[in-house]
């Protein structure tokens, strides 16, 4: 078997410099991985080798994950069920919406154990992530179930006797202590706490930048600090520190749209690394990070629709005219350099929320299935009305997206283009449509959404 993947790019993904037997386990199964993609030619999806080598690095990291016990997948999946009633959007139910060869012996899911259903997981959330893709894919086709097959099979038949990674664990789960030291002196405590600080910023630091559970990460900061180089106030040392820092601890990039913090808040809630995470001097700064917008427009501008009773209600106008007509009738006074399109179709929509404004969207009417839209094109809508989960062009803000699936406004929406599976597709699309919504969004409804009292 050729050998396309090395120890150091095994060692890129833990928070530690050397290699032991353990790592050298897991960069030959890393190997083996990747070869079982290519001969489903799943590989052959990623343009850039790096990428899918690193998706065979995240299968075997998240076998590693599973037998060593550190929790950070099944700490996904728990999150997933609370969310959503599944632990794995999409597959763990998916032979209840797509019947085939491949998914007809599949296991029922167990959160304790490796499954089928976390692998197929990988495989789509990594190609969707690719540097060269730019539209939704699919989470159901051929080759990713094939694939799937191929690594679990592998994944399946080490897993009695595959090496527990201790020394991940003890990272992960045991607080740093200086050698000797009781803590008897003051001097003792502030050393403990320098200690404790410094295990905080690196282990944030890897688990944002390398753990085989974040995708993409070091390459957003790197595209980051590349664009500000290039500014004409380019780019000093100081800064670049104060925003990896922040995107370190307030970025959302990750599975779920939770921070790296709260990630691992979450993860290392019952080791003795909690501590770390429950510090309430770096927890507020960590929110502070994360709250920075200011609503306060946006609430006055809510406010005049409330004041007219159109507060959650979505209105369909047919042109600007109207447009302008209604805004003048609820008193919003538009921006004097505003600049509507020059061309568009008849059906224009306004809606509204406390976090968001005022909110006008064009050429998306035909996609709202409301019975007070004459603008709905069933026909249309199935092709166009995903791209209002997608994001493709930020139609609606996140709260708005939201408020549409809630009332089932888009009952079209599909990420399955296909006209073989087109029905199936829908059913399952529909099924996840929050998580999509979620993901592609990077939105919260524990965060994202504008307080009941403002509404």
């Amino acid at each position: 078997m050729k050998k396309v993947i090395f120890t150091q790019e095994w060692i890129a993904l833990h928070p530690y410099e050397k290699a032991d037997e353990v790592d050298l386990y897991y960069t030959e199964l890393a190997n083996e991985i990747y070869h079982a993609l290519d001969e489903a030619c799943y590989t052959h999806n990623f343009k850039n080798m790096d990428e899918a080598k690193q998706l065979a690095l995240s299968i075997a990291g998240y076998f590693e994950d599973v037998i060593s016990g550190t929790g950070i997948w099944k700490t996904f999946t728990e999150e997933c069920k609370q969310r959503y009633g599944t632990y794995i959007p999409f597959y763990e139910k998916e032979s209840e919406f797509i019947k085939s060869t491949l998914n007809e012996d599949d296991p029922a899911y167990d959160p304790e154990e490796i499954n089928i259903a976390d692998v197929k997981f990988l495989l789509w959330h990594h190609y969707q992530q690719s540097s060269f893709v730019q539209e939704a894919v699919p989470f159901l086709f051929g080759t990713l179930e094939l694939a799937a097959k191929l690594a679990y099979i592998i994944l399946d038949r080490e897993y009695e006797t595959a090496p527990e990674n201790e020394r991940l664990l003890t990272y992960l789960s045991e607080m740093p202590e200086i050698e000797g030291n009781a803590e008897t002196t003051e001097e003792d405590i502030e050393k403990n706490r320098e200690l404790d600080e410094i295990h905080r910023r690196d282990t944030l630091a890897w688990f944002h930048y390398g753990c085989y559970f974040n995708v993409g990460n070091q390459k957003r900061l790197q595209f980051t600090l590349q664009q500000m180089a290039n500014s004409p106030q380019g780019l000093t040392e100081p800064l670049a520190y104060s925003v990896q820092m922040e995107m370190t601890i307030a970025g959302r990039n990750n599975l779920l749209a939770l921070t790296s913090y709260e990630w691992l808040r979450k993860i290392c809630r019952n080791m003795p690394t909690h501590k770390l995470w429950e510090d309430e001097e770096f927890r507020k700064k960590a929110i502070e990070l994360h709250e920075k917008a200011d609503h306060e427009k946006a609430i006055h501008d809510y406010n005049l629709l409330k004041a007219k009773g159109y507060e959650d209600k979505f209105i369909f106008l047919e042109d600007v005219k109207t447009l302008k007509e209604f805004l003048k009738e609820i008193e919003f006074e538009l921006p004097k350099d505003i600049r509507f399109p020059q061309k568009y179709e008849k059906g224009i929509i306004l809606s509204g929320s406390p976090y968001t404004g005022i909110n006008i969207s064009f050429g998306l009417a035909h996609c709202i299935a409301s019975p007070e839209n004459p603008y709905y094109v069933q026909e249309r809508a199935e092709t166009d009305s995903f791209g209002i989960i997608s994001g493709n062009g930020l139609p609606f803000p996140y709260e708005i997206v939201c408020k549409l699936i809630e009332n089932n406004l888009i009952p079209d929406a599909n990420i399955f283009t296909s006209q073989y599976v087109k029905e199936e597709g829908l059913k399952i699309t529909q099924a996840n449509l929050q998580f999509l919504a979620d993901y592609y969004l990077m939105g919260r409804k524990d965060k994202d959404l504008s307080p009941k009292e403002l509404w």
